[in-house]
């Protein structure tokens, strides 16, 4: 584990951290950080997505830091480490046993599903979707994508686009490629789900999950670059449909794409939607 240093607007040094659930590697919002260096204190708050920044003024020289959260011991660390497990508090009281957990929805509802809204990409841009383990733990037959046109352009879903598997790193994003060559695919009917089948990976989803990625070609492998639409010029590549973000979902996804920013170069940053990705056993 490390501490990312960056600078903010002010041009100060600080540190970005994460703190996750042990269970099942969620972020924990609003959990509280306390740092003590050279005697004076400070104090820190997670957002939605675990993040949390602390000044890096004080150096080196820290006593300590503490994080908590209701429902999660507490931890106590003599370094600062970019991502934080917090595990769940259980008290027993005779016989009974009360587990904190938090909500995590599985599945979203039939009326969570029923409006969908296309999301549009760049060259170069890879979209995944996480997948928890299921419990009968069955090979993958086929990946599902809700491959889309954009902006009233028609028949941008019949372009090629690639698509992979990737391990979970200990942030909860996307990490390792699984397959050695990114599968390449061009939508051959009108059905509403893409079907790549990759049976003859026999691969199932480990404990820790797996992610589904969507990945757009360089430009230079489109005929046509820009197209005007609906909602101004774009570029002339497949969109994927995606559902209203639910921040209990346990599918969380993640746009991998060129950076526009230093602290956000090259790394899979968390999305405010859910792509309309799937698997079939």
């Amino acid at each position: 584990m490390f501490s990312q240093e960056i600078k903010n607007e002010h041009n100060s040094n600080f540190f970005i951290g994460y703190i996750y659930s042990n269970t099942d590697c969620l972020p924990i919002e609003k959990a509280n950080i306390r740092i003590s260096a050279k005697n004076k204190l400070s104090y820190s708050t997670t957002d939605r997505d675990g993040k949390f920044e602390l000044s890096s003024n004080y150096g080196n020289a820290v006593d300590f830091i503490e994080v908590s959260s209701m429902g999660f011991k507490k931890v106590i660390k003599s370094t600062i480490s970019d991502t934080i497990y917090l595990e769940n508090e259980t008290n027993q009281l005779s016989e009974i046993i009360i587990n904190s957990k938090p909500h995590v929805k599985q599945q979203l509802s039939f009326f969570e599903k029923l409006n969908t809204f296309e999301v549009n990409f760049s060259w170069d841009s890879k979209a995944a979707v996480y997948i928890p383990r299921n419990n009968e733990n069955k090979e993958i037959k086929n990946l599902l994508f809700a491959v889309s046109d954009y902006g009233g352009v028609k028949n941008l879903k019949f372009l090629p686009f690639k698509v992979n598997l990737y391990t979970v790193d200990s942030l909860g994003r996307p990490y390792k490629p699984i397959l050695d060559k990114d599968i390449p695919v061009i939508k051959q009917n009108n059905d509403d789900l893409t079907k790549v089948d990759i049976s003859k990976y026999k691969i199932t989803i480990p404990n820790s999950g797996i992610f589904v990625a969507f990945i757009i070609l360089e430009e230079k492998e489109y005929s046509t670059h820009f197209i005007y639409s609906k909602r101004g010029l774009i570029s002339a590549v497949p969109a994927l449909k995606a559902y209203k973000y639910n921040d209990a979902y346990i599918r969380k996804s993640y746009l991998f794409n060129k950076c526009d920013y230093p602290e956000k170069c090259n790394i899979w940053l968390p999305q405010n939607r859910h792509y309309l990705i799937d698997v079939e056993f």
